[in-house]
């Protein structure tokens, strides 16, 4: 594989994420309890799919791949954790991942609003989510390049994620005045 399909590849990739992102939030957040326990599934998604790019099948949308990776890292979640799962049935989480497909084309403006709220993070922080989730660094790797622990590491990501959402929710409602 040379090195510029490599890189188209990627960014590819990442467009794609970050189109589908929100919408596979929404469904894994639907499913899950415990909002750590659905970031935590969220990221597993987001490697898969990422690790699996290559069988994507560019026909299709990539949202209804995503959610279908989705469903299935849900259901390793419970199996996991050995419980059954407590809030929807597969037939009401199909069809909200079938509203989530059709939604998918209007997120632009969340889109623009993630990206002018990335610009506004102190370059630390842009640090540690590209270590994190760009480069699929474990929390001890994060925490050794910014000279931290691992356990200051999560407080981090969690206070930068709630200020992104935030942040967000601001710009979308300045936006729509």
């Amino acid at each position: 594989m040379n090195h510029e399909y490599e890189i188209d590849a990627r960014e590819r990739l990442t467009r794609l994420w970050l189109e589908a992102e929100p919408s596979v939030q929404a469904f894994v957040f639907a499913a899950v309890n415990g909002v750590h326990d659905a970031e935590d599934v969220v990221q597993q998604v987001a490697l898969t799919v990422a690790r699996r790019f290559e069988e994507y099948d560019g026909t299709r949308p990539f949202i209804a791949w995503a959610l279908w990776l989705a469903k299935s890292r849900i259901a390793d979640h419970y199996r996991k954790h050995g419980r059954e799962r407590l809030v929807f049935s597969d037939a009401l989480m199909d069809q909200l991942a079938e509203a989530l497909v059709h939604q998918q084309p209007g997120r632009t403006a969340r889109h623009e609003a993630l990206e002018h709220c990335l610009d506004k993070l102190p370059e630390k922080s842009r640090q540690i989510l590209a270590l994190r989730y760009e480069d699929d660094a474990p929390m001890e790797r994060v925490a050794e390049a910014i000279e931290s622990s691992a356990g200051a590491v999560r407080v981090m990501l969690f206070r930068i994620r709630n200020l992104l959402a935030d942040c967000v929710n601001n710009e979308l409602s300045r936006m729509s005045l």
